[in-house]
C-alpha cells in the first residue's frame, strides 16, 4: 500500500495537465537569433493555431505548449 501511494504521488507531481503538444508543420527558416547566432524559426501547428519558435539545430518534431 505504502509503495503504491509513493508511485502515485510520483505519478501526479510529474504530471502536467496544462501541457499540450503542437505538431512542426515542416516550414522552417534560416534566421539570426539577437545575439547574432544562426538559428531556425520552425512553423509549429496547435489546434489549428499557427506559431512560430526559434531554435539552435534542428526542429523538432513536437514541442509541449502551455
Amino acid at each position: 500500500m505504502k509503495k503504491s501511494l509513493i508511485l502515485f504521488a510520483l505519478l501526479a507531481a510529474s504530471f502536467d495537465a496544462s501541457a499540450a503538444t503542437a505538431f512542426w508543420t515542416g516550414r522552417m527558416e534560416l534566421a539570426q537569433s539577437v545575439t547574432y547566432q544562426q538559428v531556425f524559426n520552425c512553423e509549429y501547428n496547435y489546434i489549428g493555431r499557427i506559431f512560430w519558435r526559434a531554435f539552435r539545430g534542428t526542429c523538432p518534431s513536437t514541442i509541449e505548449v502551455y
